[in-house]
């Protein structure tokens, strides 16, 4: 069989998000079905080593100016170019895709989260009407979690048996750090103290992370857990670090919370092992992966318990209310204060993962690849 994939997300400096989890759902698909072919479209011009050893997966770079104005490449190129390969099936995985295609298309929707955040707003509206239309003509819908599928069902009035929930797996990359001279490594590039214990999260400027509800949660412990445990956030916009700066001062925190920009992926695993708690109060997620790399490097989870977080978490972790300041607040103080806790979360933790492999991820994939394809496969 012959697939074709919209690979932008791939081949792009510094992959994230759905960029960084196709390179590893890819990859397992190519181990896992050698006898079919994988065909990359893509506009920029990446290196991505992992692939590039692959034999049953190729890559096409297709651009030249003007591609990217309203939308030609997505609505135009991309299903052209995917007849050319002779595809059987196109697959989409951003949340979108082209409107007529010559190829089946398989699209991924990986959440509803404008409208879980501003439904009455005039860009959520409109916004969702592109997404009901991608959805409407997609052959099939893949999506993370059973609280999306619902959502995609009720809000854009597919048929529940056009989606497919695939959850996802942890970063292939990611793996629980023990030696203490690396955890101290990654500790002194963030401004941390040699073996010093610190409560971690990553930040983010869109209100819907809840970074500054961690960071005024993290303000109302008793004095002695704030002396005890630092709060160290990571991955902040550089636009956004000022004002999280001037928060935590305005809240006497001093140099107790620390706020760092980008870092290097090559970085999470350390600071995940060596974290006292992963705090991850976030409002909507459609999935929840850092929590899938905090069971695997073994950081115990206060999480929000909302739209998928409690799906994916199961019992592995501290669940509250995101907008209950009385309550992230307790949550926060629950895990730095119990060690027995965290030690209990941390077991917990290493289960539930076990739940989440790329062979279930990929398997169901090729599943909905092959109904799709029918008897179009060659």
């Amino acid at each position: 069989m012959r697939i074709a994939v919209d690979a932008r997300q791939v081949f792009r400096a510094q992959p994230r998000g759905i960029g960084k989890t196709l390179i590893d759902l890819y990859a397992k698909l190519a181990e896992r079905r050698p006898d079919w072919t994988f065909t990359m479209l893509h506009q920029q011009d990446e290196a991505v080593p992992r692939l590039a050893a692959i034999a049953n997966l190729s890559r096409a770079r297709i651009d030249f100016a003007g591609l990217s104005r309203l939308g030609l490449w997505e609505q135009a190129v991309l299903p052209v170019a995917a007849l050319a390969a002779r595809a059987d099936v196109l697959h989409s995985p951003a949340n979108t895709g082209p409107r007529r295609s010559g190829v089946p298309v398989v699209v991924n929707i990986h959440d509803l989260i404008p409208l879980d955040m501003a439904p009455d707003a005039a860009e959520t509206r409109d916004w969702l009407r592109r997404v009901k239309l991608v959805a409407g003509r997609a052959r099939h819908i893949l999506t993370g979690s059973e609280y999306t599928k619902a959502r995609l069902v009720e809000a854009l009035g597919v048929p529940a048996d056009k989606v497919t929930v695939n959850y996802w797996a942890p970063d292939q990359a990611v793996r629980r750090v023990e030696d203490p001279e690396l955890l101290d490594a990654a500790r002194g590039r963030y401004g941390l103290a040699p073996g010093e214990p610190y409560a971690f999260g990553f930040g983010a400027a869109d209100a819907r992370k809840n970074t500054a509800g961690l960071v005024r949660a993290y303000a109302r412990l008793p004095d002695g857990l704030r002396r005890e445990f630092r709060l160290l956030l990571v991955g902040i916009q550089p636009e956004a670090l000022p004002g999280f700066r001037e928060l935590a001062a305005g809240l006497g925190l001093g140099d107790r919370a620390l706020f760092h920009g980008y870092m290097p992926e090559a970085d999470i695993p350390a600071l995940l092992s060596g974290a006292a708690v992963l705090g991850f109060p976030s409002r909507s997620e459609g999935f929840g992966l850092p929590i899938l790399d905090a069971f695997v490097c073994g950081a115990p989870v206060l999480t929000g318990n909302r739209t998928s977080l409690p799906e994916v978490a199961g019992d592995a972790a501290v669940l509250i209310d995101p907008d209950d300041a009385d309550a992230l607040a307790d949550g926060l103080r629950r895990v730095l204060s119990d060690e027995s806790l965290r030690r209990d979360l941390r077991a917990r933790g290493f289960a539930r993962i076990k739940h989440f492999t790329w062979e279930r991820t990929a398997d169901t994939v090729a599943g909905v690849f092959e109904r799709v394809a029918g008897g179009r496969a060659r």
